[in-house]
């Protein structure tokens, strides 16, 4: 007797394939998946870990704002310093309980330039800007902060350097791909040491700002991009204060911020 043979129908093979289909496409998706949030991921990370480095420099930097060999801040005049626009005044020194002091930081809200007087060996150590110092003496070091594109159109923060007994270094690349950077400056409201009635602060930024030598700490935002592009659906929105920006592309948008006291402060 002869048995019938049996294999798979038409319908069968249909309808495997049809599974099949669905199972790579499926797998295919949550591969898909997998590597946009790997890469979601990862620039962020990156973004996290550059704005850690360059807050953590700045602080270190800044805090030497107004720091001389002899607790004064008697540095001199220098107009248009290492090519920041900004402007320090001989005429805005004063004479109080400390001596001869005069402006050792200014700025604007998108940039800022401060100085101190080099007293010790160890605060190269403290120096913010990739580049080489020589230790000397009651030098007089500015460093002038600021953000700008490059040749390839990216945003970059820029660190530039001059000291008094030489001519200014060329500016050093920090990070880049930041987007805004921002400064507000924190006042004291007293008028001289002796005032002790007011020892109020406040935070304002640098069209209020009168009298430069009572800034006694920054507060800097900066806000960086991811490298890669559409990263997200719609472009993301970001806060500075109370101010809400709307990115023009759909990169990823994270705002840092730091306050930094001035050694200035101090005295």
């Amino acid at each position: 007797m002869i048995k019938k043979q049996r294999g798979v129908t038409l319908i069968e093979l249909m309808v495997s394939m049809m599974l099949g289909l669905a199972l790579v496409a499926g797998i295919s998706q949550l591969f898909i998946q997998s590597q946009k949030s790997f890469k979601l991921q990862r620039n962020l990370s990156d973004m996290t870990d550059d704005a850690s480095f360059v807050l953590e420099a700045l602080a270190k930097g800044v805090y030497q704002a107004g720091a001389s060999k002899n607790g004064t801040t008697n540095f001199p005049e220098d107009l248009n310093v290492i090519g920041s626009g900004f402007d320090f005044l001989g005429s805005q020194c004063v004479t109080d309980t400390n001596g001869r002091n005069c402006e050792y930081i200014k700025g604007d809200d998108n940039a800022f330039i401060y100085r101190f007087q080099f007293s010790d060996p160890l605060e190269l150590n403290t120096f913010l800007c990739n580049t080489t110092l020589t230790y000397i003496e009651d030098d007089i070091v500015s460093i002038y902060i600021y953000k700008a594109n490059d040749g390839n159109g990216t945003p970059v923060f820029y660190c530039k350097v001059k000291q008094s007994s030489g001519a200014a270094q060329n500016a050093e690349p920090l990070i880049s791909e930041i987007k805004r950077l921002d400064v507000h400056y924190v006042v004291r409201n007293k008028n001289n040491e002796n005032d002790l009635d007011d020892d109020t602060f406040y935070t304002t930024t640098a069209a209020n700002i009168t009298d430069w030598k009572k800034v006694v700490a920054v507060k800097v935002y900066i806000v960086l991009r991811s490298v890669d592009d559409k990263l997200t659906r719609t472009p993301a929105t970001y806060k500075i204060e109370d101010t809400e920006y709307t990115a023009t592309d759909n990169r990823l948008y994270k705002v840092f911020s730091k306050m930094i006291k001035l050694r200035s402060a101090d005295h």
